[in-house]
């Protein structure tokens, strides 16, 4: 079983402390131990709502019982790390989820927000009323680390404007994308990436990672003005409606109907495959650390016919994920970590400890939005392999 992450040793399975981390500043070695600990606080948490193991590969946080009614409200004095490892230990070897409740409660102010941000958001799946976890979620959503406010935002999306912040004004209508007569590619951002909530607007004509594309795969990728945008709420609505969007927009931007390969981040891929599932033809859909969205069988079954080939692209503990998977649980549909082959045969990448350039990059959710980690993977590569269409 990994252990808890305390004195600053990532309990992370197959990674060697003091290999992987030599010549790591103890600033660095901490920001991995802490989120170590956020993604098992995620885990115990999504094990405890679902009443089975956790499903993080091989992280082994403990299995949680069911909380039902019987988990009392913990105080939200904070605890020192020897104090939460002392409330993991008694988890893991009761299983009792008022434990975990308390533990969590603890660490809602911890030093790394990473880890403060996990703690909130687990605890407020548990206890969606706890006004600790409520208020740390208000403080999060507004972090200077992106990681920590996105894994705030799945539960807490909409952060409040600030005191005499200006009201916004209603953005122009993007333009028409330029009519292609073959198909073309596209990319498709996720959540909050309209507002540059991600530090990465890796999906915009010109940067790094959409020239590397554009290079290394196919020219046919959209670069003109009227690229895809949509408006990346975190709702399911929305993401049903830029669906449609998606269709639209393929309709103005190719004579030929189809989309060649759609690059899809976070739930960017839920909006390609709500698109694939009202009919919109894809050769090749790359998921981007996304989310697996329950669907009904026929759905997945219209998606099956639309697309010719899935890549899926994710990190292990990718702790916005996690979070994400909590946050479906008091905001249907739920999702999963994990695509199941029977719903979306695909290809996976999935690096081991062992195979991404630090350990740190097992909890990241834009490891494969980096250039570096295309050519490391040789993923460019990949999807040019993918067959083309038989339609």
């Amino acid at each position: 079983m990994a252990a808890f992450a305390v004195q600053a040793v990532p309990a992370v399975p197959a990674v060697q402390p003091v290999q992987a981390l030599a010549g790591a500043s103890a600033e660095s070695i901490e920001y991995l131990a802490a989120s170590s600990r956020a993604a098992q606080y995620l885990l115990m948490a999504a094990s405890s709502l679902s009443g089975t193991a956790p499903e993080g590969d091989a992280l082994d946080a403990p299995a949680v019982a069911p909380a039902a009614a019987r988990v009392t409200r913990p105080p939200t004095d904070p605890i020192d790390l020897a104090a939460a490892a002392a409330l993991y230990a008694e988890v893991t070897t009761t299983g009792d989820p008022t434990t975990l409740a308390r533990l969590l409660a603890g660490r809602l102010r911890a030093a790394t927000p990473v880890e403060a941000a996990a703690a909130s958001v687990a605890l407020h799946a548990m206890m969606p009323d706890h006004p600790g976890a409520v208020a740390a979620l208000a403080r999060l959503v507004r972090s200077a680390d992106p990681l920590a406010r996105a894994i705030a935002q799945t539960v807490a999306p909409a952060a409040p404007p600030a005191p005499g912040t200006p009201a916004p004004t209603a953005a122009p209508a993007p333009p028409a994308p330029t009519r292609s007569r073959a198909a073309v590619s596209t990319t498709v951002h996720g959540t909050f990436a309209m507002l540059g909530d991600t530090g990465s607007r890796w999906y915009i004509p010109g940067a790094p990672l959409h020239d590397h594309l554009e290079a290394r795969v196919g020219r046919n990728l959209y670069d003109g003005p009227g690229f895809f945008t949509w408006s990346g709420q975190y709702s399911d609505s929305a993401r049903r409606a830029a669906g449609d969007a998606l269709v639209a927009w393929t309709s103005a931007a190719t004579d030929a109907g189809t989309l060649d390969v759609v690059y899809a981040h976070s739930h960017g891929g839920t909006v390609a495959l709500n698109a694939a599932s009202v009919g919109q033809r894809i050769r090749v859909l790359v998921l981007i650390h996304a989310p697996a969205v329950e669907r009904m069988p026929g759905e997945w079954a219209t998606i099956r016919r639309a697309v010719d080939g899935v890549i899926v692209l994710r990190t292990r503990f990718d702790l916005v994920v996690l979070a994400d998977t909590l946050a479906s649980r008091l905001r249907p549909p739920r999702s999963r970590t994990t695509f199941a082959q029977t719903d979306l045969p695909h290809e996976l990448v999935d690096p081991a400890p062992s195979e991404v350039d630090a350990p740190i990059d097992l909890f990241s959710h834009d490891y494969f939005l980096r250039v570096p980690t295309w050519e490391r993977e040789r993923l460019a590569n990949l999807v040019r392999r993918q067959p083309s269409s038989s339609a």
